[in-house]
């Protein structure tokens, strides 16, 4: 069954971002331990090979063509075909043509997608497709089939593409389910090449889809902090995870300086002291469950509290430990500082007593960017929501 294509509304983002943000950082991961990854979701950054281009969960639905693609077919059909040839036009322009489940068997097929789920919930990416032509079998070498492409994200709709393709003609033996599978084969195909061309799955093209902030550009942070060296900055998969950046120490692999950069859903108004304590209370909870699962002591070395830079700059910290019987203790530190509309998190696999005087000539050298036009949709909403 067709569903009807998600109205391009903020409403459902700014709802699933509610539901997905403490858990928007828990995607790959560094090997330190799990524990870390639990406290700061310490991230891969080296790169991976992967054996599909596409390694985001996709669902596909079928769906209603658009004014737009019924419009196109009938446009070329009539030029196509004339009085002579007494065509029916209604039949020149069928909806679903080819059916949805030769296109779903192409997009399988192609081995472009890790997780391809048809007619599947619970994605944050969906693929809608709406296809219009001749019923197969029909007007054979003259008429063409159209299709369209639409991908969403969260009921956001940040690509659209058409395309329309010349009947491959069959012989006499042809059966009408190797016509469809045919046209579906290269409509995907021309599609699939759209999307390697405008790199549609990337953090950068929905990043900018959604004119969420370009942190590519406007994020500022120093290539090295004492004798720590920057390896790279990413963006993560989800625009209110933001970007993070990763720095190492050439003599110790498990010292490590991530800085985390992403927007707070919250006015801007709202006041430091009740702001950042809640990215500290989520870092604890998640390492409260992780240690009692791996069955290890966590201590509060530095409870989350008040953390002062200098007359300018303050923020709040959390130092944490972790020990057990038959592995050496385990610390970790992490702080947060507003700036803009964004968080400024920072963490470290070391006590504060290393950590302190790194972030303290770290932060004074980070400028963030402005806040983006999804955030100012996104809080408008948010505000519209509490009258």
């Amino acid at each position: 069954m067709p569903v009807h294509v998600i109205n391009n509304s903020f409403y459902n983002l700014h709802l699933r971002a509610r539901e997905c943000f403490s858990d928007a950082f828990i995607n790959v991961a560094k090997r330190t331990t799990l524990l870390f990854l639990s406290f700061f979701t310490l991230t891969n950054l080296s790169g991976q090979a992967w054996a599909s281009s596409v390694n985001q969960g996709v669902s596909v639905f079928s769906t209603y063509p658009s004014q737009n693609l019924v419009k196109s077919c009938h446009l070329q059909q009539e030029l196509t075909f004339t009085e002579s040839v007494h065509a029916d036009k209604a039949s020149l322009c069928l909806e679903d043509a080819i059916s949805p489940e030769s296109f779903i068997e192409e997009l399988s097929k192609s081995g472009e997608f890790s997780n391809l789920l048809p007619y599947g919930e619970g994605n944050d990416y969906e693929l809608l497709i709406a296809n219009v032509g001749v019923a197969p079998g029909e007007h054979e070498g003259d008429a063409k089939q159209f299709a369209e492409f639409t991908l969403q994200w969260r009921g956001i709709e940040i690509d659209s593409k058409a395309f329309d393709s010349k009947v491959i003609k069959n012989d006499s033996s042809s059966q009408d389910s190797h016509y469809a599978k045919s046209e579906a084969h290269l409509l995907v195909y021309r599609w699939l090449e759209h999307v390697k061309q405008a790199r549609l799955f990337t953090s950068q093209f929905l990043f900018q889809a959604l004119e969420a902030s370009n942190y590519d550009v406007a994020l500022e942070v120093p290539d090295t902090i004492g004798e720590f060296t920057k390896l790279d900055t990413q963006l993560f998969s989800d625009p209110f995870s933001g970007a993070i950046t990763r720095y190492t120490h050439p003599d110790f692999e498990d010292a490590l300086v991530d800085v985390t950069v992403y927007p707070f859903l919250s006015q801007l108004a709202l006041e430091e002291s009740v702001l950042l304590p809640k990215q500290l209370e989520n870092d604890l909870q998640k390492a409260s469950a992780t240690a009692e699962l791996q069955q290890l002591t966590l201590s509060q070395v530095n409870p989350a509290s008040h953390y002062t830079v200098n007359s300018v700059v303050s923020g709040w910290r959390l130092g944490l430990s972790a020990t057990s019987e038959v592995s050496p203790t385990i610390f970790a530190t992490t702080y947060v500082f507003k700036q803009q509309d964004k968080i400024v998190k920072v963490s470290t696999t070391f006590p504060s007593d290393f950590s302190d005087t790194i972030v303290n000539q770290l932060i004074v050298q980070i400028k963030v960017p402005q806040e983006s036009e999804m955030m100012k949709k996104v809080r408008l909403l948010l505000l519209e929501s509490q009258r």
